[in-house]
């Protein structure tokens, strides 16, 4: 990804995300915490009743979005995503929480009830208005 030194940046200096999901034609959206890693997948951990969660569970295509805009001229940033979400594997979790958890010591006042889910990008859009000018996005996955 060409880009993707700028969008590990925009990450990290955030740390909400809008997650949108859809069941029997009916979408909904939620804000997380999230944390991510150098490919770009994004983490969230959140309780498995919730509708958000319930719906992953038997459709797992999201859609996800993050904005940003300080009030300055050209200042507007943001990713559009779409991708598969999923509880983490077995195999993977200890990694994965420790990677939540370094973003938010407060984790484990909820592990007893909340499950660490994975976004698995298909495609990116990032919006920069400061590097392609304004409402141009660029598809980087």
């Amino acid at each position: 990804m060409r880009y993707e030194a700028h969008i590990i940046k925009f990450l990290s200096k955030n740390r909400l995300m809008s997650l949108a999901t859809s069941l029997r034609n009916k979408t909904w959206a939620a804000t997380v915490f999230f944390a991510y890693d150098a490919n770009c997948n994004l983490f969230f951990f959140s309780n498995p009743r919730t509708k958000h969660c319930k719906d992953i569970a038997r459709n797992p295509h999201v859609a996800v979005t993050f904005n940003q805009y300080t009030g300055k001229p050209n200042s507007i940033k943001g990713l559009q995503i779409i991708g598969r979400a999923s509880k983490v594997p077995r195999k993977n979790l200890a990694g994965a929480y420790a990677r939540y958890r370094a973003r938010y010591r407060w984790a484990d006042k909820f592990a007893s009830d909340h499950a660490l889910y994975v976004i698995r990008p298909a495609k990116i859009h990032y919006i920069d208005q400061k590097l392609f000018g304004h409402f141009f996005r660029v598809r980087v996955k």
